[in-house]
């Protein structure tokens, strides 16, 4: 990491400014906005390598403005704010963004958080220098991971980043059982800080994009009590084709 611009978006001026402190302390470039449209624009001129997003804006709200700038760059978003209902999480990590933290929070915290964030966007972006393509097939899910694409039934669905790369973590190591802890450290990179109802909440919403049924899923399947596994018998070194989901959950 090396001074990495942040973009800290919240009306409360006390925050962005604690915000701003101890990340410009860290070594981070900073630039900030205290309501919606202003972000939206920030984003397009200034490209940061990641967002701070708070829910509650003047002009957008946090769920609006993420939708528009999810458009606009790939870099990582963490929503902070003081919004804890389940509801909201699901649908901001729906809209596309990498995290949820919840106010009150310690800057430290928060500062580790964006480190491990940014540290493991930096090495998957770097993967895609890798010049041989593996793309992997389960029944009609294909996953490209050098191009980042994932296909269901020859079409392209639509993933979060962070959504892509725990489907990657799973179908690489088919049968594997993951932790809701280990899936949290490979994917987010916070091995002290592990929140798992932000995995769960990304597994609800990548079986919505590539089960046929994500109440019965074909592909990632719960161990009762643990955690996740891909199921192995649905890979196959080829394109084959689905017509039913499995049972098994």
């Amino acid at each position: 990491m090396a001074n990495e611009k942040i973009m800290v978006v919240d009306d409360d001026i006390e925050i962005n400014e604690i915000l701003t402190l101890y990340l410009r302390k860290n070594g981070f470039q900073v630039i900030s906005a205290d309501e919606g449209p202003k972000a939206v624009e920030l984003v397009r001129l200034e490209q940061p390598d990641l967002i701070l997003l708070d829910v509650l804006l003047p002009g957008l709200d946090g769920f609006d403005v993420c939708r528009e700038i999810r458009q606009l760059t790939k870099a990582p978003i963490l929503f902070v704010s003081s919004k804890n209902d389940e509801i909201d999480k699901v649908l901001g990590l729906g809209l596309g963004a990498d995290d949820f933290i919840t106010k009150p929070f310690s800057p430290n915290e928060l500062v580790a958080r964006v480190k491990a964030h940014i540290r493991r966007n930096t090495f998957f972006n770097e993967s895609d220098t890798v010049k041989t393509p593996k793309v992997l097939f389960a029944g009609d899910l294909e996953v490209d991971l050098l191009r980042h694409v994932c296909k269901l039934h020859n079409k392209e669905v639509s993933l979060s980043k962070k959504e892509f790369e725990l489907l990657s973590v799973m179908i690489q190591r088919p049968d594997q059982t993951f932790t809701l802890d280990d899936l949290y450290n490979r994917v987010w990179g916070l091995e002290s800080l592990s929140d798992t109802r932000t995995v769960m909440v990304h597994i609800h919403n990548l079986r919505k994009k590539i089960e046929l049924d994500p109440a019965n899923p074909n592909y990632i399947l719960t161990v009762r009590g643990i955690g996740y596994r891909f199921n192995g018998e649905a890979c196959t070194d080829e394109p084959t084709t689905i017509t039913t989901a499995s049972s098994s959950n």
